[in-house]
């Protein structure tokens, strides 16, 4: 008896397991890196080749960070955010790297000054992307000292801002192609209710 008890609820635990599955949000999640992985490699790697796995890398990480929400206007408002939060984050590390070279010290104080302004302006708690976008600034401008800060600046913002894009446009896909279908359903189950009615 206890053995047909622990085998039960192991069926019911593999199979509450494998209803959490959602095939189509995985392919959406691998369709959203990939179109960010091309945007930043090639796109940004035809500028500044050096810098193009940093550009692959922000670009996927935003696409990530935006597809945690599954609805369009959940992840347009995070995208949004994310966009001028990652502004703020260039425009602080185009502002120190105008004027002081590349040091650990100097990564951090603009990162210090950021996190500032995120608290100042109340949003904190979606700085990260912005935070890790300076980051990066940061650690290209050390890789190859000779590229201009602005173009490394608008690099960063361009990329980060094309992940957050493809990452809410592919929602917005899903969500016209649900509409698309419930429409169908609810005028076919229309005709069919008139029909058994006639």
């Amino acid at each position: 008896m206890k053995f047909r008890l622990t085998a039960q609820s192991l069926l019911a635990t593999a199979r509450a397991a494998v209803n959490r599955i959602q095939i189509s949000v995985i392919v959406i999640m691998c369709t959203g890196i990939w179109l960010a992985y091309l945007a930043g490699y090639y796109i940004s790697g035809s500028i500044h080749s050096a810098s193009r796995w940093m550009g692959a890398t922000l670009a996927c990480t935003s696409a990530v960070v935006v597809l945690q929400k599954t609805a369009y206007r959940d992840s347009l408002k995070m995208g949004v955010t994310r966009v001028l939060g990652t502004f703020i984050g260039a425009a602080v590390a185009y502002v120190y790297l105008r004027f002081f070279p590349f040091t650990t010290f100097g990564m951090l104080v603009s990162v210090f000054i950021l996190e500032l302004l995120f608290m100042l302006l109340n949003i904190y708690n979606n700085g990260h992307i912005a935070t890790m976008t300076l980051i990066i600034i940061m650690l290209v401008s050390q890789s190859s000292p000779d590229i201009n800060p602005a173009t490394n600046c608008l690099l960063r913002f361009f990329e980060s801002a094309v992940g957050a894009g493809i990452g809410i446009g592919l929602l917005k896909v899903i969500d016209l192609w649900k509409g698309v279908f419930y429409s169908r359903d609810t005028s076919s189950n229309g005709r069919d209710g008139r029909r058994q009615n006639g």
